[in-house]
Formats: structure tokens, sequence, C-alpha cells
């Protein structure tokens, strides 16, 4: 089995990397991308994905931690993967020994608002 799994409704990928993900469910040439295309590209992506919802599209920065239930996050590819995660567009699985996405987890935090 590799280290990712996401299930799209019916469909089920599977991924070794955070890379190839990106490449499926974002573009196949993102990394090969400017700065402004990938933003570009996320915004796309985030506008057909709230289209029929109330959801909010937004970015945030490096140092902003506070957002809302509603916000379809967009700061970049992992914001916007894990953002499809929260409103079940996809169900994302990780190997428990892949760590992933678990080393953006902050644990020194204690009582706050997880980031997602």
């Amino acid at each position: 089995m590799k280290k990712l799994i996401v299930i799209e409704g019916k469909e089920k990928y599977q991924f070794e990397d955070i890379k190839s993900l990106v490449e499926k469910f974002i573009n196949s040439k993102y990394y090969s991308m400017n700065d402004k295309e990938k933003q570009n590209e996320l915004e796309k992506r985030a506008l057909a994905n709230t289209f029929k919802s109330n959801y909010r599209i937004k970015r945030i920065s490096n140092n902003e931690n506070e957002f809302k239930d509603d916000e379809f996050i967009i700061n970049n590819e992992i914001t916007y993967i894990l953002s499809m995660a929260k409103f079940n567009r996809i169900m994302l699985l990780e190997r428990k020994n892949a760590n992933i996405f678990g080393r953006y987890i902050d644990n020194s935090i204690k009582n706050k608002k997880s980031y997602f």
C-alpha cells in the first residue's frame, strides 16, 4: 500500500508522495508554474469546489491562525488539499508511518483551534 490514499466519491487513488497527489487534484503542471499561476490555479479550483455552497474562499498569511469554519483556505497546495478534506470533497488517509501531513501539525499549541 502506498503512503496516501484519497477517496473521491466512488473512486480511490493511491499516492506515494504529496507531489503526485497535487498533480492529480490540482494540475499536472502545478510544480512548473510560477507563484502567480499557482495562486490563480488554486483560486480557480477553490471556486469550482465552493460554487453551490455558502463557503468563502480565504487566503491566509503565514502568521494568521484564525479562520472561520465556512472558509475554504487556499494559502498553498497543502491548505487546498486539506480544505478539500475539510469540506468532504475528498477523504484523505495517510499510512501511520508516512508522516506526510503529520509534520504540518504544531503540537506545541494546546487548547487552540487546530489549523484544520
